[in-house]
């Protein structure tokens, strides 16, 4: 039997990202869950207005999207549990910059994206901000066929639920295929 458990976010475990940007001339990196796809070529993450990030994000106008794997879990989680505001972040990951000034990316992930923000929209406790991908960046060895493969990437997952970081399952089935399996309400 199913249990109400009234009006909860259950869009659980998501993408464990590290945003990158830079604030007083120095990189600084947030790890944030609360992103998504708005189409195939813009992304939300959305930033509690406290984070020292947003600062940086504004006046860029540019920012990173990291991958954190889980062997880099105890980095990834310090730089969510401190603020740029009080702590120098700047050298818990080795960077490297691409096309956008502001957007640092960190050497050691398999997949870094840098982005340009096209809207910002202001929540009550929140900023959201609205990136288009313009440059995405991976390591040969997390790609098959010249694609990214997930299962390669090896993305750390977040679960706020049990507020446990997660890894990526195995595969299941193909998509828009299996379904072709289908023999009911013909």
């Amino acid at each position: 039997m199913k249990k109400n458990l009234g009006p909860l976010n259950a869009l659980y475990p998501m993408l464990s990202i590290l945003v990158g940007t830079e604030v007083d001339g120095k990189p600084n990196f947030n790890a944030i869950a609360h992103v998504g796809i708005i189409d195939m070529n813009t992304l939300s993450i959305s930033m509690g207005k406290a984070h020292y990030s947003n600062q940086g994000i504004k006046a860029n106008r540019t920012l990173s999207i990291n991958f954190p794997t889980p062997e880099m879990v105890v980095k990834a989680d310090y730089v969510g549990m401190v603020s740029g505001a009080t702590v120098d972040k700047s050298t818990v990951f080795e960077t490297f910059t691409g096309e956008l000034k502001g957007a640092p990316m960190i050497k050691d992930v398999p997949l870094a994206m840098e982005c340009e923000v096209v809207d910002i929209i202001d929540m009550p406790q929140h900023d959201v901000f609205f990136v288009k991908p313009r440059n995405t960046y991976c390591e040969e060895a997390a790609m098959t066929d010249g694609k990214i493969d997930y299962t390669k990437v090896n993305p750390l997952l977040f679960d706020v639920s049990l507020k446990q970081y997660r890894r990526l399952g195995e595969a299941v089935a193909d998509c828009w295929s299996v379904g072709s399996r289908y023999k009911g309400n013909k």
